[in-house]
């Protein structure tokens, strides 16, 4: 029996399936099955009931799961804290950022990790939050900032930044100069908007059909710059959030209330539940925390 072995037998019975086991592992099924059938041999139990018409671990197989989970998470921890003593804390770190968010907030918090640890190799994939959201739950990357809600099932959300998405209009339309707008006063608007990979779509898809209307998207956009672009172009109206409202100097763009609702822009860091937190990611979320704290005051 060795740790090899058991981080096998782990990733199994977190699967539940062993082709996906294997698959991850970049292992033939057979080969993986047959160390399995040897760390049950060295144990000297069952730990998979191959009578159980669906995946099943036995109750030796529960208890073994378990332990050898805590185990590997305790022996990471010790070997990246021993690596990063050798090493001046050498490594790599995945995050995947949304560009509406990323050229707000977390380009100086990426410049203050990197002076701090300039050994580690940072790298940045620009997504949408519920791409990044399907991302740290395979594992593709080791940290999501995402916009909340999010579906949170496997993950563990840590909330940093509190604010507002605000609605804009050209100066020339009638909104701006109504005393009163509710949601309801949008429904033959056009939208400029976020693309579906974005949570400020989904949130703008379901406000409209609450208050009785589907949403008429006249364009869709990854950018947010196109967005607030067309609005100033008076091709239609948008959501935005507050902070990149306030970076977006132009004279043709207004602000218009909704006296009805208020939509709320969180920002979280989510991260992958049972899966090893390195040293490089404790110290990235640590910044990201004390920024968040220093914001939030303001």
């Amino acid at each position: 029996m060795n740790i090899r072995h058991i981080a096998y037998f782990v990733e199994v019975a977190k699967e539940r399936n062993f082709t996906k086991a294997a698959n991850n592992l970049h292992l033939s099924q057979p080969a993986l099955s047959k160390v399995i059938k040897n760390l049950e041999l060295d144990l000297g139990v069952s730990l998979i009931d191959r009578a159980a018409k669906q995946f099943k671990l036995t109750d030796q197989g529960e208890i073994f799961f378990e332990n050898s989970k805590n185990a590997l998470n305790n022996i990471n921890e010790e070997l990246d804290q021993l690596n990063c003593s050798i090493n001046c804390t050498k490594g790599r770190l995945v995050v995947g950022i949304p560009p509406v968010i990323g050229t707000v907030y977390f380009t100086s918090i990426i410049a203050k990790f990197k002076k701090k640890y300039p050994n580690i190799d940072f790298i940045v994939i620009e997504e949408g939050a519920n791409s990044i959201r399907d991302k740290v739950k395979t594992s593709e990357l080791d940290i999501g900032i995402v916009i909340l809600p999010t579906k949170s099932e496997g993950l563990n959300v840590i909330k940093m930044i509190e604010s507002e998405n605000v609605l804009i209009a050209h100066k020339d339309n009638k909104l701006v100069n109504l005393n009163k707008v509710t949601v309801k006063d949008l429904k033959e608007e056009n939208f400029i908007t976020l693309n579906k990979r974005y949570m400020l779509y989904d949130t703008l898809k379901r406000l409209c059909r609450e208050n009785g209307f589907e949403t008429k998207i006249a364009f869709e956009s990854s950018q947010w710059d196109f967005v607030a672009e067309m609005v100033s172009l008076n091709q239609g109206i948008a959501i935005l959030p507050e902070p990149i409202v306030h970076r977006f100097k132009d004279d043709n763009i207004r602000r218009v209330v909704l006296e009805d609702v208020k939509i709320p822009w969180e920002i979280a860091i989510i991260l992958k539940k049972d899966r090893y937190i390195s040293y490089a990611m404790k110290e990235f979320v640590k910044i990201c925390e004390e920024e968040s704290k220093e914001l939030n005051k303001k």
